[in-house]
């Protein structure tokens, strides 16, 4: 596929199906039960359009997600990193207590982040800093959504400060890291993706703060 309007358009379609299928009652369980399906097409997209794969590319790549998933690891294991909180069944298969998917969930968005931050700047730091904002902005929208959709649960029902303060930091270090390993990274339908991820969240968030 190398028409980018198509890919955004069927993105938008995914999105839009999802978001109906979920705040409708009775569609609810299937839709959330596709949410790894999502999760692996979004990625598909990204990695088709993202031009010259290089080894840099794809082992920078592999590098987030292993960094991602190894730290929501510990954040389980030890409920002193993000805070106490435990994975639900919507993302799928575990391994010690993590999802595997989890490792997309982080790819996913610092992927798109880091292409919106470079649209303000090429300066790493600033890059890396912008990132990591646009990555806890993401997160808030989040997390309450997460909760609802049965990917993870706080302790109390209470989201930490402690969370967003961690993912803030994990976000900078990678954002800075992935820049030194691949310098140079272009793709058409990022950005537009993470703005449907974010109608997406934002929407539900609305929806699950009226209802």
């Amino acid at each position: 596929m190398n028409n980018s309007k198509t890919a955004i358009a069927l993105l938008s379609i995914i999105y839009t199906v999802g978001i109906i299928g979920i705040m409708i009652p009775s569609t609810r369980e299937l839709t959330l039960g596709l949410t790894p399906v999502n999760l692996l097409v979004s990625l598909f997209f990204l990695l088709i359009f993202h031009e010259k794969i290089t080894f840099n590319a794809i082992f920078s790549l592999i590098v987030i997600g292993c960094f991602g998933f190894i730290l929501e690891v510990a954040g389980v294991a030890t409920k002193a990193i993000f805070g106490a909180y435990a994975y639900g069944d919507t993302l799928g298969w575990r391994v010690w207590d993590v999802p595997i998917l989890m490792a997309i969930n982080w790819i996913v968005p610092i992927y798109c982040t880091r292409l919106l931050a470079e649209k303000v700047s090429k300066q790493p730091l600033l890059v890396a800093l912008l990132g990591a904002v646009f990555m806890t902005a993401l997160d808030f929208l989040l997390e309450p959504v997460a909760i609802f959709m049965d990917m993870w649960t706080w302790r109390g029902n209470d989201i930490p400060l402690e969370n967003y303060l961690v993912w803030f930091v994990a976000s900078f270090i990678i954002h800075y890291t992935y820049q030194l390993m691949d310098k140079k990274v272009q793709n058409k339908i990022a950005i537009p993706l993470l703005s449907i991820q974010t109608i997406f969240f934002g929407l539900l968030f609305i929806y699950i703060l009226l209802t």
